[in-house]
């Protein structure tokens, strides 16, 4: 089914806004209930020790916790390769940290204290959440610090925009901008996920997180300093060549136009012109054989691929339509 999105993003750090105006089909939704806190509460009372405040230099703010004695677990927007970062703990006293390791696909990075932490959360990689299940989450929204938020899981194996990460679970956990990264407790006071967006539906205010569930893997690489990006074709401000634009431009209906394109990137070393660079810009009509015809679906197809591999473009520059071979890469400058 068609979805529209509108990004309504804030903060500089700090959770991902966005609308997504069409609901999911009613087969697979489940109204949220408001979760009883009474359980939750008490797991907050043990486990908002170890989540703090993450600063960055440019004045935004997002959540980490501490799920050893120097390691934190986030969102990778929050951090997004910078660094080092203030913490500031419960106590209200300030420490650095600095990023270890990241995965921008499921939006989780790995950060290591300069200071150790008396309380850690337990992860669990091996329970699968369960639709209605009560959730916690502790964060650093609205202005408040290290507080708590109840809600339920909604719906499991969630991909609202290829934008954001894949199979996200959907909840009614209220959060807000300064609440990306921060913990999704269960019942039992582990954490079973990492919050990463918020939107709302036709149906009412949802939140997203990413799940833990079988991730222990990755986790343990973002430990070693693995770090893994999603494939770019290094372009900025690509869009729907729409009949008004194109009468606009003097162009054929149809595709994506390339705005401009970032030097280093895949489209620039495959020869791409973008609007910007004057003349006759670019359109992009197909990747690997598959049709595009918006910013969304380019980015769709190019996100089945990883870093390193090669797609074929079908290109039309004015009258002419040939194919170039681009070998995806990390966004330029990263």
């Amino acid at each position: 089914m068609a979805r529209t999105l509108l990004w309504l993003s804030a903060l500089p750090l700090g959770i991902t806004l966005w609308l997504l105006l069409n609901p999911p089909t009613p087969s697979r939704w489940a109204a949220p209930i408001q979760a009883p806190p009474e359980r939750l509460e008490e797991v907050y009372q043990r486990a908002h020790p170890a989540v703090v405040l993450v600063q960055d230099k440019g004045g935004g703010q997002g959540t980490a916790f501490f799920y050893g004695p120097r390691l934190l677990l986030t969102a990778y927007h929050v951090v997004a390769e910078g660094g080092p970062f203030a913490l500031l703990l419960p106590d209200r006293k300030e420490v650095t940290a600095r990023v270890v390791g990241f995965h921008e696909p499921f939006d989780l990075a790995v950060l290591e204290s300069e200071a150790p932490s008396g309380r850690w959360l337990p992860l669990d990689f091996a329970r699968a959440p369960r639709p209605g299940e009560a959730l916690l989450h502790i964060g650093n929204g609205r202005g408040q610090f290290i507080a708590p938020r109840y809600g339920r899981v909604v719906r499991l194996g969630v991909s609202p925009s290829p934008f954001l990460p894949q199979g996200l679970v959907e909840t009614s956990l209220p959060l807000a901008p300064g609440d990306s990264g921060g913990p999704v407790l269960s019942g039992e006071g582990k954490v079973v996920g990492v919050a990463v967006a918020i939107g709302q539906t036709e149906e009412g205010f949802r939140s997203y997180h990413t799940p833990l569930l079988g991730r222990e893997g990755v986790v343990q690489g973002l430990e070693r300093g693995e770090r893994a990006y999603w494939p770019y074709l290094g372009l900025r401000g690509p869009r729907a060549l729409t009949p008004e634009l194109a009468r606009e431009l003097g162009l054929p209906p149809g595709g994506v136009l390339v705005g401009e394109v970032v030097p280093g990137g895949a489209a620039d070393r495959a020869g791409l012109r973008g609007l910007e660079a004057g003349g006759i810009p670019d359109v992009i009509l197909e990747v690997n054989g598959v049709a595009v015809g918006s910013f969304e679906d380019l980015l769709r197809e190019v996100r089945r691929y990883q870093v390193g591999d090669r797609v074929v473009l079908t290109v039309r520059r004015g009258g002419a339509v040939f194919q170039v071979e681009a070998t995806l890469s990390p966004f330029p400058g990263r």
